[in-house]
């Protein structure tokens, strides 16, 4: 589903990835997890056309994307959340979601209509009890799941989801990764990037841990808890 090969990223003189390759099969749920200025977000911003590579290709399939426009990946299948909350404050939650649909509408084919569509999602996510409230009312893990939700609406085939658990309750995470679990199970392909590390750990089947802008493993959950190069630099412990 998305192969990224040998991307490099630089700002001025400082390099953001160093020949950084991934691939995210068809169907399956990845991590990628790393500390706190890895170069996470820089990857999806690779990913999804906002940030053009020094280096390097971006793959959906077999079709390379690395020139396309973000709009023109989206509509190729591609979704996204951000890292930092971008929802329009003034509207509802309903309203949020409903604007992706209507987008998606545009442009698709046999597309259902779009408030309906708004509100089977945000059942999905679990937000039906909140669909007419104005979204600047909710708290931050509420409106990490409108950003997911809106992402659905356009019905993406790979969706990558920028720290979804943020700010989210031990019952809110449970639930989202179900939701992460049943997305795949519907034929989605999933890039997480999440810093819980349990949520990663018990939903991903493979995980690839990204530190100063350079894959250093690539695994299984468990396989990664092992490796040392990952405890010393992601986990906090000794690799001595």
């Amino acid at each position: 589903m998305l192969r990224v090969e040998d991307v490099e990223v630089r700002f001025g003189g400082v390099q953001a990835l160093k020949g950084v390759s991934l691939e995210v099969p068809d169907g399956a749920l990845v991590g990628l997890i790393g500390p706190n200025g890895a170069g996470k977000t820089t990857l999806f911003n690779v990913i999804t056309g906002l940030e053009k590579p020094f280096r390097g290709r971006v793959l959906m399939g077999d079709q390379d994307v690395t020139s396309l426009p973000p709009h023109q990946r989206a509509r190729r299948g591609l979704g996204r959340t951000f890292q930092r909350i971008e929802v329009f404050s003034s509207l509802t939650v309903h309203e949020n979601v409903l604007a992706a649909a209507e987008a998606r509408r545009s442009w698709g084919r046999d597309e259902p209509e779009p408030a309906r569509s708004a509100s089977e999602l945000l059942e999905r996510v679990g937000l039906g009890d909140v669909e007419r409230e104005r979204v600047d009312k909710l708290p931050t893990g509420l409106l990490r799941l409108v950003e997911v939700a809106r992402a659905l609406a356009s019905r993406p085939r790979l969706l990558l989801l920028d720290e979804p658990g943020s700010g989210l309750s031990t019952h809110e995470s449970e639930a989202l990764g179900d939701l992460l679990v049943d997305l795949v199970r519907d034929g989605r392909s999933i890039l997480l990037v999440e810093h819980d590390v349990e949520l990663v750990m018990r939903v991903c089947q493979q995980i690839h841990v990204l530190d100063f802008g350079s894959i250093i493993a690539t695994g299984t959950p468990d396989q990664v808890q092992r490796d040392p190069v990952v405890q010393a630099a992601y986990l906090g412990t000794s690799a001595a």
